[in-house]
């Protein structure tokens, strides 16, 4: 159960409450936790009830250094915080008069629009555990020659054939007995040459 105000979760995706809908606010890069925090307090404290939800969608990355992946999070959208409005005039202009905020992206007739729902749905699903994607940033590209070091295939030389970062897989053709052989193994387990 929620209450007036709130924004209802409901299988991952967040609803409308009342007559909130979802507004893009640009801020500078960097400062997006800045303008959350300023939409979250004294925005809301001044229109009860008319602020809801803020987001920063970010996503996990994960990064070899050293041997070791070090996981982080990314802002999908840096320079850009999703908020729940029902906006006015005054509200327009105390969110634009803040520092570190340029505006409202999608503008019509010198009044910010609201983003669709579908949009919406797909922002959510990206951040809220639903699509729960892991990306894997690999050190290397398509084209470039590498080594095995562990694994069946440890000490085989091959050029890299394609990548998928999701997965976190490499894809390498190694030329075994004459013959070109495609073999697809963990990023982890491939060094450059």
């Amino acid at each position: 159960m929620t209450t007036p105000g709130t924004p209802a979760l409901e299988d991952g995706v967040l609803e409308e409450a009342g007559n909130l809908k979802w507004y893009v606010v640009h801020s500078y890069s960097g400062y997006e936790l800045r303008v959350k925090k300023f939409l979250e307090g004294p925005l809301r404290r001044k229109f009860p009830g008319r602020v809801g939800k803020t987001l920063i969608p970010t996503e996990k990355v994960t990064n070899r250094r050293s041997g070791k992946d070090v996981t982080r999070e990314k802002k999908l959208y840096p320079g850009y915080v999703f908020v729940q409005l029902e906006v006015d005039d005054e509200m327009i202009l105390d969110i634009r008069g803040m520092s570190n905020v340029s505006g409202f992206p999608p503008m019509n007739k010198g009044r910010p629009s609201p983003l669709p729902d579908s949009d919406m749905r797909r922002i959510l699903g990206r951040t809220d555990g639903s699509e729960e994607k892991k990306t894997v940033r690999i050190p290397f590209k398509v084209g470039q020659t590498v080594r095995v070091v562990e694994g069946p295939f440890r000490n085989f030389t091959g050029v890299v054939e394609s990548i998928n970062p999701e997965r976190g897989k490499v894809r390498v053709i190694f030329t075994i007995f004459g013959r070109k052989a495609p073999v697809e193994i963990d990023h982890s387990q491939v060094r450059l040459v």
